[in-house]
């Protein structure tokens, strides 16, 4: 947990020293802020990304996001049940396309904290894990030349050491700016 806590500190820091640089030198550096539906946090993330080279619309690029899930419920024995995963999809992307459209192709990693607790009367069991899941995607992405409403959709296959999946999508929606 603490190596993933100083990765995203280390992209964190490394985003905002390139936007710092960009504003203060009169370049713009692409940035975006979309909200992801399946895709590579799997369940529903938030995300940020940024192009790695200043001036341009394409290239390459980083994405960091944060998503999860918590569910809970009881049964009619009185067992009482909730899990909880919390995903973190780190990715280096590139799109090909100087205009509002364009081709994305990336790959990252996904890591995933899991916890689960059981109660009875009697008892009560409790866990946590973590697990990693490798991603590639391959998409389309519309965004505005100067700011405004962003759009993608990708086929993102998951493979990780339980095997492949490659039958997963993911959908976004956000805003882009410079």
């Amino acid at each position: 947990m603490k190596y993933i806590t100083f990765l995203l500190l280390t992209v964190l820091f490394s985003i905002f020293s390139i936007d710092s640089f960009s504003q203060s030198s009169g370049h713009y550096t692409r940035q975006s802020v979309f909200v992801e539906v399946l895709g590579n946090g799997l369940l529903a993330t938030l995300n940020y990304d940024t192009r790695l080279n200043k001036n341009r619309q394409d290239g390459l690029g980083l994405r960091i996001g944060v998503g999860g899930l918590s569910v809970s419920g009881t049964s009619d024995a009185g067992v009482s049940v909730s899990a909880g995963v919390v995903t973190i999809p780190l990715e280096l992307n590139y799109l090909m396309g100087k205009k509002r459209s364009a081709f994305e192709i990336g790959a990252g990693l996904t890591p995933l904290i899991l916890s689960a607790k059981l109660k009875t009367d009697n008892d009560r069991i409790s866990g946590t894990g973590s697990s990693v899941n490798g991603v590639i995607s391959f998409g389309y992405r519309y965004q505005p030349l100067n700011k405004g409403f962003l759009f993608k959709l990708d086929w993102s296959p998951i493979f990780n050491s339980i095997g492949f999946s490659p039958a997963w999508f993911g959908i976004s929606f956000g805003y882009s700016f410079k």
